[in-house]
């Protein structure tokens, strides 16, 4: 980044704070919606949840991203947080975009989110 005269390199300097700044703010909310998650995946029985094509149990810790996506959820706004989505049942803790899909992180296909869940009829 040029700079000229001691105008320039005040810009300069006001500009890196900034985006510091910036980024800092980014990883607030990001670690917020974390430990949201986190506090929410506490009270949710993974016990009984599995991928409905090859029976694969998510953990607590396992993440998965809001991101753009074609078939087969169609959503071209994906906002890049990370988080544990069954601790919301789907829904993203960045932009509220409700996921009707969820990939399964073992066999990488796609099934309704609301599948995922045993129900006692199920059994």
């Amino acid at each position: 980044m040029k700079h000229f005269g001691k105008g320039g390199i005040e810009l300069g300097l006001y500009r890196t704070t900034l985006v510091f700044l910036l980024l800092l703010d980014r990883q607030k909310s990001t670690d917020s919606i974390t430990r949201q998650s986190e506090k929410l995946g506490t009270s949710v029985d993974f016990s009984r949840i599995r991928c409905p094509l090859c029976k694969w149990q998510p953990e607590p810790a396992h993440r998965w991203f809001c991101a753009s996506c074609s078939y087969p959820e169609y959503f071209d706004a994906g906002c890049e947080t990370c988080w544990n989505t069954f601790t919301t049942r789907g829904r993203c803790p960045g932009c509220n975009h409700q996921w009707r899909w969820t990939a399964c992180l073992k066999c990488a296909e796609w099934s309704l989110h609301a599948a995922w869940y045993e129900t006692d009829s199920g059994k």
